[in-house]
């Protein structure tokens, strides 16, 4: 009955309105992971659901426009738009309001694999420079290449903006990603953390060999500070994918923290993702953040 009357809601609502389309979707996760707690492994329960909201549009001359949102957001002037973004698209490509803080080179670079329903503290992630929503990105694609610009308040307060270009060329089995992006200080205001890098420069490289995809990323800021990444997908059967990941940062100056939630250590890591068909999989995964070795295990929810 609550299906059916969601769904007369947002019919009545959009009546009069023929290209409009509004959709909900969610994830869900469920299992048990390791954390450090006080300087102890312990073994915890973890769950999480997400819903979103989707909506898009068409005006009469063909102007694509949409909307997401993961969480209500509210407030006059709001910049900590986090979970929601508001689009309009076209021929002339594709510009996005509100979350898109990670910039150009989060949304074309992106990370390699990582292990575990929860991620185990993403210790796969080579991070990118500060960024908070409200921000704005914008995509444009025209075959195999892909290019990105983006712009975001670091710290709306102090006046600080982070800029973002990246550009990707997708050759099927493989594809190749650069990107570059700058911390600049307006006004009299200090950037948030006074010892973060002011420039980051990111590069991942992906190929498909048969049931393998490797990927390796890598990047340096003008404090000279490394970090490096490669990860292997292996399809052992259409339901069952092995995962395996190692990334290493070095040169890490004190205070800084784009690099790695495992500041100074070689990160690794091991697991499984099986697929149980209608949006559920059961993903398991251990790794060493070069303090402790963490698992966990559990089932993601899609639907």
């Amino acid at each position: 009955m609550k299906k059916i009357l969601l769904a007369t809601t947002v019919l009545a609502a959009t009546a009069g309105f023929a290209s409009a389309d509004v959709s909900i979707s969610g994830k869900g996760r469920m299992g048990l992971a390791q954390a450090n707690v006080a300087g102890k492994v312990e073994t915890q329960f973890s769950s999480r659901i997400r819903i979103q909201f989707d909506a898009s549009g068409t005006t009469d001359g063909g102007l694509s426009f949409g909307a997401s949102v993961r969480n209500d957001q509210d407030g006059v002037g709001n910049t900590a738009n986090g979970n929601s973004t508001v689009f309009v698209s076209g021929a002339f490509g594709k510009l996005i309001f509100g979350d898109v803080a990670g910039g150009a080179s989060d949304s074309l670079v992106g990370q390699i694999s990582g292990v575990g329903f929860t991620g185990l503290g993403d210790t796969n992630e080579i991070n990118y420079l500060k960024g908070t929503a409200t921000a704005v990105r914008y995509d444009y694609s025209s075959g195999a290449l892909s290019v990105a610009l983006g712009a975001s308040q670091t710290n709306a307060a102090n006046g600080a903006d982070k800029m973002s270009v990246a550009v990707k060329y997708d050759g099927g089995t493989w594809n190749v990603a650069a990107g570059y992006e700058t911390v600049s200080q307006s006004g009299s205001g200090t950037i948030e953390d006074p010892d973060m890098p002011t420039s980051l420069v990111s590069i991942k490289a992906g190929m498909t060999f048969g049931a393998a995809t490797v990927q390796v990323k890598y990047a340096r800021d003008d404090l000279k500070n490394d970090a490096v990444g490669a990860s292997v997908d292996f399809a052992v059967s259409p339901a069952l994918t092995l995962t395996a990941f190692v990334t290493n940062h070095t040169n890490e100056a004190a205070g800084t923290d784009w690099a790695s939630k495992s500041v100074g250590h070689v990160a690794k890591g091991i697991g499984a993702t099986y697929d149980l068909g209608g949006g559920a999989k059961v993903v398991g995964g251990v790794i060493d953040n070069g303090t402790d070795t963490l698992a966990d295990v559990g089932m993601t929810l899609a639907f």
